[in-house]
């Protein structure tokens, strides 16, 4: 019992890490906000709220600085070798794949009942066979598709996966310190001028190239980890990180530009990383477990939105104004133990026999823990 209970336990691992798993967790539930206000009756204003929220959308972007600082804090002179290197992408892919295959096989079960005139969809689009394989090879953010497709939200998986393919590269890259800086700087003022171009701003890119909006703002978190000393010791991170969340809500409310709001990301990551570095409080402390839920949170909520939203609210029992609004609210509540019943039944398990499936075919790592036990 005690054993069972330690394996759907969610506990505090490390004290890394703690308000960094605390972005995570808020950057899940800003996106879960940003599709689900979708569902909300919101009458008149519903255009209106949806352009005040746009700019949540830079919650990706975070989750891809965040990722390229726990990437490198976990493997940075570890991936030294093609043996190595085989390992990391492996236990990337046990992290990613399980749950990533699961909801696409979910999706794909809608498409065909949509294709045999089952289940009608307002955007049958994302049900296109072309884009099976890409899907299942985590290569739709590197522009196979000519949309979104199955489970939407999973492009950003894979321009993760994309990272993780150059992460040997932008770890160099990110050892040259200053010089790797300008190297972002550079990057970003490219991506700008090109989208400026074709008139689709990167920060808007995920089918289409979403793995190159990704890169900057990935190798800035990699970098991050080499100042990661010298981060923490600007004073009173945590209030500073209070304050910078604030004013980036206040920006999309404002409907501030997005490459306006991409500074405010970056200073956010980086004042989480400072804050990491230093005492947390005790409410911290306490609510930073819930940040491994991220993945599940993320990945799960279109899959809610599509059954629970549009299903059953919205179809079955036909909600509509202040009524559909709450049904919404308490699906966003109810995403907390949907992730966590993922999480400890079936992404946990997944990933435990492919890792040790791994260790029987090759040589096993020595038992330690990181924070890549729940990235």
């Amino acid at each position: 019992m005690l054993l069972k209970r330690d394996m759907l336990a969610l506990k505090l691992e490390s004290d890394r890490m703690i308000y960094l798993d605390l972005l995570r967790i808020a950057s899940s539930y800003l996106i879960i906000l940003y599709h689900f206000q979708n569902q909300m009756s919101l009458g008149q204003y519903a255009d209106a709220v949806r352009a005040r929220f746009e700019g949540l959308t830079l919650s990706v972007d975070l989750f891809f600085f965040i990722s390229g600082f726990v990437i490198s804090s976990v493997y940075s002179g570890r991936v030294s070798s093609a043996g190595d290197f085989g390992q990391f992408m492996w236990k990337r892919a046990a992290r990613i794949l399980p749950l990533h295959w699961a909801t696409f096989a979910v999706f794909a079960a809608f498409g065909i009942l949509n294709a045999m005139g089952h289940l009608p969809s307002n955007h049958p689009e994302i049900y296109d066979p072309r884009c099976v394989a890409p899907n299942l090879l985590l290569l739709h953010a590197f522009g196979p598709c000519s949309s979104l497709t199955f489970n939407y939200v999973s492009w950003s998986i894979s321009a993760e996966m994309g990272m993780y393919l150059l992460f040997p590269v932008l770890a160099a890259i990110a050892a040259r310190r200053s010089l790797s800086l300008l190297i972002v700087a550079a990057t970003i003022v490219l991506l700008t001028v090109v989208s400026n171009q074709s008139g689709w701003s990167w920060l808007e890119w995920s089918f289409d190239l979403g793995v190159l909006r990704a890169l900057p703002t990935f190798l800035l978190g990699v970098i991050s980890f080499r100042y990661r000393t010298l981060l923490g010791r600007i004073p009173w991170a945590s209030g500073w990180l209070l304050v910078a969340l604030l004013v980036f809500l206040a920006g999309c409310l404002l409907q501030c530009p997005k490459l306006l709001l991409l500074p405010l990301v970056y200073a956010i990551g980086a004042l989480g990383i400072a804050a990491s570095e230093q005492p947390a409080s005790r409410t911290a402390r306490r609510l930073a477990p819930l940040g491994q839920l991220t993945y599940s949170l993320y990945m799960l909520h279109p899959l809610v939105q599509t059954v629970l939203l549009t299903g059953v609210g919205a179809t079955f029992l036909k909600l509509q104004g202040v009524t559909m609004t709450l049904f919404v609210v308490a699906g966003m509540v109810l995403m907390l133990p949907v992730a966590w019943l993922s999480l400890v039944l079936f992404e946990r398990p997944a990933r435990r026999w492919l890792t040790q499936w791994l260790g029987k075919r090759g040589r096993a790592e020595p038992a330690m823990f990181t924070p890549d036990s729940r990235w």
